[in-house]
């Protein structure tokens, strides 16, 4: 591949992610939107939205049945373009659903949203595996974290616009459903300019000139046994989504029911969470190249679950923290998942890269769905006991952040060539130019101011 196409192909990867961040972000049940259409409009109990929280990851597991046989037979832009397509339908019925399904029945209401998310999940799963294969196959290594860095920012942008503009036409509109049928159709027309931007990216390798088809699925499957950095990655994702998927799903509704916050107000707070993320992306990419990407998911985890201990004391009297307590969680969780994407990349067999993947997924998903159940139902059952709802929520708060610090000993096991160790990551964080890049300063830090003395003929000037 010529650079300059290369480089043509990196715009549209960047156009591609830009026009398809507002559906992805809407795919996942979890996000604000979503959350005030099943909670609040709609009054879906904690289990049911539990159910729905959790059906992605169900998605994610379903997928590795299917991407062997698509795999054989289509490339992984093929897949990519052919499932973005079939999700835009299924939002586009999602948005016309809506519009007849009963308010003030959740009990009829949730089965609809139930078939509706499980279709979507599993499309989207697809979509996911398949992109990041294909993008495997065409970004190179020594570009990829100073790229998605900067395309991650890009993105975070693209989101807080998303955010800012979903906020303002719920607030015009009212909480009504008009409304958010109107923020799912902007999402569905993005996503069509986004399947655009993928098919014009010239990068496709041929079915027959890809590694991973010259073997058999059986030895596909042998190599990721042997590879003891992709099962060791495995089990931390494992860990890890569980402990975050058990009672991180219901932060949202603690704050809707518990905090009384509108949905304007906590569109504000993913604002901020976006702003932190753009503004830091392009420092952590550059530290992930320069000390690894292990260690930097390691100083991003551990500082981000010390911050996740405040939801444990969190009360409408000091509810003014989430402000500092999303800003900076947008900035580690970046750095986190930025990372993670790296990381993966970086260790996945090059033989079996599509399967990898699927397993990967399939796998940490598997057991990061039976989260959201799970907490869905012990919350139903302590808040039915007729203790405190704030008691409640604060006690099975502790759960996240312990079993997600706990996890990353597990991450500790993988092995990443040429990684500094975390003391590494650390030290350059005390650094008083690397901790404003970070914070997005980066200007400020780039440069030293001196006064020089002043002469009768030439005024003081500031040197860089």
């Amino acid at each position: 591949m010529s650079t300059s196409q290369l480089g043509k192909n990196l715009r549209l990867c960047t156009y591609d992610g830009l026009a398809a961040t507002p559906i992805v972000y809407l795919v996942q049940p979890g996000n604000f939107i979503i959350a005030a259409l099943l909670v609040e409009l709609f009054r879906l109990p904690p289990a049911t939205y539990g159910l729905i929280f959790s059906l992605p990851f169900w998605g994610n597991f379903a997928q590795v049945f299917l991407m062997p046989v698509v795999n054989r037979s289509y490339s992984p832009k093929a897949v990519s373009i052919a499932s973005s397509s079939l999700q835009l339908l299924c939002w586009v019925a999602m948005a016309t659903m809506l519009s007849f399904l009963p308010i003030d029945k959740p009990e009829i209401s949730g089965h609809w949203f139930i078939s509706l998310f499980a279709v979507s999940a599993a499309i989207t799963a697809l979509t996911g595996v398949s992109w990041m294969s294909w993008v495997q196959e065409w970004v190179p290594l020594r570009l990829r974290g100073k790229y998605f860095g900067v395309r991650n920012s890009l993105l975070l942008v693209s989101q807080i616009v998303f955010v800012l503009f979903s906020g303002w036409l719920i607030a015009r509109l009212g909480d009504t459903v008009a409304a958010f049928q109107a923020v799912i159709g902007c999402a569905v027309v993005l996503r069509i300019f986004s399947i655009l931007f993928q098919h014009r990216i010239q990068a496709e390798i041929p079915i027959t000139d890809r590694a991973e088809t010259k073997l058999s699925w059986r030895e596909q499957l042998s190599i990721v046994r042997e590879s003891k950095p992709f099962l060791w990655l495995t089990a931390y994702g494992c860990i890890w989504g569980l402990a975050a998927s058990t009672f991180g799903p219901f932060y949202a509704v603690f704050i809707y029911k518990v905090l009384g916050l509108s949905v304007q107000s906590v569109g504000i707070l993913v604002i901020l969470t976006s702003v932190g993320g753009a503004l830091s992306a392009p420092a952590w990419g550059a530290l992930a190249d320069r000390f690894g990407n292990k260690p930097v998911m390691l100083f991003c985890m551990i500082s981000w679950q010390l911050q996740n201990f405040l939801w444990c004391i969190l009360t409408p009297e000091n509810q003014w923290l989430l402000y500092g307590m999303w800003s900076f969680g947008g900035v580690v969780s970046t750095g986190f998942i930025l990372s993670l994407f790296n990381l993966q990349l970086k260790i996945i067999p090059v033989h079996a890269k599509t399967l990898a993947i699927s397993l990967n997924l399939a796998i940490t998903s598997l057991v990061t769905a039976m989260g959201p159940i799970i907490g869905g139902a012990i919350l139903g059952h302590l808040l039915q006991d007729g203790r405190a709802p704030i008691d409640v929520y604060h006690r099975v708060f502790l759960v996240t952040p312990i079993a997600a610090l706990l996890a990353c000993f597990f991450l500790t096991r993988v092995q990443e060539s040429a990684a500094s160790p975390l003391a590494s990551v650390v030290g350059a964080m005390r650094n008083i130019r690397t901790l404003g890049s970070v914070f997005g300063m980066s200007i400020l830090m780039d440069y030293v101011f001196i006064k020089n003395p002043r002469t009768p003929k030439s005024p003081p000037d500031r040197q860089a």
